[in-house]
This record gives structure tokens, sequence and C-alpha cells, in this order.
């Protein structure tokens, strides 16, 4: 499982806060900050932090907004991420919406992919697929539909056009 480690910043040494809700712990509300968070334990609200990891005894009831995450428990909720792992013991039910996936464990619900979505050998994705490259390792399983990720297209305002009738 990964440790988050000090980053460096225009020679400014900053330390990522971790903070860490432990096996037999179960927690409600929700976490909004910079920094960490992980959930060894049962946490029921929603999370906007830099770095999420679940741990294998982890639940995690709500929905999470983060730029890297590693699930190995259990989310049952949406997320919304640059970075995603799902380990071999991770479920994922509901939502994702992230630019890479790796998928070791499980996921069930609607997935879209801006970038790369890789399932290993153990891996096993169902639901709605929206992806733009894939990668399946012999073993890896889908079920579901599928269809090619499209860049979203911003459209310019207009003025309105001014016609005289007579």
């Amino acid at each position: 499982m990964a440790i988050f480690k000090e980053s460096t910043q225009n020679n400014d040494k900053k330390s990522i806060k971790t903070t860490f809700i432990s096996d037999g712990m179960e927690v409600s509300g929700n976490f909004k900050g910079e920094g960490a968070l992980q959930v060894e334990g049962i946490l029921h609200g929603d999370i906007h932090v830099t770095s999420v990891v679940i741990g294998e005894n982890g639940v995690v009831n709500g929905n999470i907004y983060t730029k890297n995450s590693i699930i190995n428990g259990k989310l049952n909720g949406s997320i919304t991420s640059d970075a995603l792992e799902i380990m071999k013991n991770g479920v994922v039910s509901n939502k994702i919406n992230v630019k890479s996936l790796k998928v070791t464990g499980r996921v069930e619900g609607e997935v879209v992919v801006a970038g790369l979505l890789e399932i290993e050998s153990t891996g096993y994705v169902s639901g709605n697929i929206c992806i733009k490259n894939i990668k399946t390792h012999e073993g890896g399983r889908i079920l579901g539909s599928m269809q090619q990720y499209q860049e979203p297209v911003l459209q310019e305002e207009k003025e309105p056009q001014i016609t005289e009738t007579v």
C-alpha cells in the first residue's frame, strides 16, 4: 500500500498531513482540505482531499473527490480522481470518473476513464463503461456496455444576430 511522502514545491518543503482512521473506529462526517486520508475503519461522509487510501478493512459510505486514490477496501459511493488504483481486495460500487484507472479488484457501476483503463488478471469491471484506452491482462473480465470516451467540447458563445424585418 502507498505511503505518502514529503513533497517539495518551489524549494519550500511542505509535508503532506495524513489523517488516519484506524480499524475498529467508525466516524461520521465530511473531510475537506489539503493532505491525505487513510481509512482502515468505517467512514460515513464525503471526502475532498489530495490523496485517499482505503485499507483492506476500510469502508467509505460517501463520495470521494481527490487527485490520487488507492482502494483495497470498500467504497459505497462515487469517486472523482485523477489516478485511481483498485487493489485485489478493493470493491467500488456506484460511479467512477477518473483520468486513469487500474483494477485488480472489483468495480460495479458507471465507469468513465479519460485516459487508460487497465484491468489486471484478477480485475473485474461490470456496468456502463466509457473509456479512451483499455489494456486487459489475461484473466481480466469486463461485463456490460462499452463506448469510446469523447473529450468535452466547449462551445463558443455566439453573439445574437439581429435581423431586420420590413
